[in-house]
């Protein structure tokens, strides 16, 4: 399992932000963010596949990706990595260019369960690959995915982070930042089993200046563990397409 939380246009100064804890067995729990070889993207990596679970690239282009249920397993013993497809969307300028290529890839059927985000500050999308292929376009707003629709009424954690939502102001960017810290490391959102549980949490805001993007990641379960503060790692990979303001 795993949790995402998308703020999409709420703030005119910072149009993208996400906070995600990744959930897994503690000992795949994956590395802290790293530049990617030979990709201006940086992210965590997965140490027994390469892949990603979330990755932001120098166009400001992120994506992530959630476990999701699928009846039909794929034919192939051995599917591709999900974690892969994540890293090999991030070669693109666009959000909605990653989208269509996570469409084409997804429509293949190879692929265990999946929803992929796909978000850019003009454009996000959540692609629902279970045992159907569906595209959820994103209004401005905020929205959270686990392991079933975006939004879904019906997943309890997504409901109580939706009402945690609803119960607190997000006023500016400064706060909302702190704001979400705490909830990451909420007993709401995290969880402990004896081989696996949050095993990592990552906030992302991309601004409208690259010198104020933000990326705070902690290398362990946020409820235990402190933030690190890689905003200078993901800045500049920005400035790499010449967004130096």
């Amino acid at each position: 399992m795993c949790l995402i939380a998308l703020l999409f246009q709420v703030h005119a100064d910072t149009p993208l932000i996400m906070a995600a804890n990744r959930e897994e067995f503690y000992s795949r729990g994956g590395e802290p963010p790293r530049l990617f070889d030979g990709l201006a993207a940086v992210g965590g990596q997965d140490p027994i596949r390469g892949g990603t679970w979330l990755g932001v690239n120098s166009h400001g282009l992120i994506v992530a990706v959630t476990n999701r249920e699928k009846r039909r397993r794929p034919q192939d013993p051995d599917p591709p990595s999900r974690g892969w497809l994540v890293r090999s969307l991030l070669v693109h300028p666009t959000a909605k260019d990653a989208e269509q290529q996570a469409i084409e890839e997804l429509r293949t059927a190879r692929y265990e369960g999946c929803n992929i985000v796909c978000a850019d500050c003009n454009h996000a999308a959540v692609l629902h690959a279970g045992d159907e292929l569906r595209i959820e376009q994103l209004p401005p707003g905020i929205h959270v995915v686990a392991n079933r629709d975006v939004n879904d009424p019906f997943d309890a954690r997504v409901a109580q982070v939706r009402d945690w939502f609803g119960r607190h102001e997000l006023p500016n960017t400064q706060q909302t930042l702190e704001k979400l810290q705490r909830l990451c490391a909420s007993p709401t959102v995290c969880f402990r089993l004896d081989d696996r549980g949050t095993v990592s949490s990552s906030i992302l805001a991309l601004a409208n200046r690259a010198s104020e993007a933000v990326y705070l990641h902690a290398q362990g379960s946020p409820s235990e563990t402190a933030y690190d503060d890689y905003s200078d790692l993901l800045r500049s990979i920005l400035r790499l397409k010449g967004n130096t303001s």
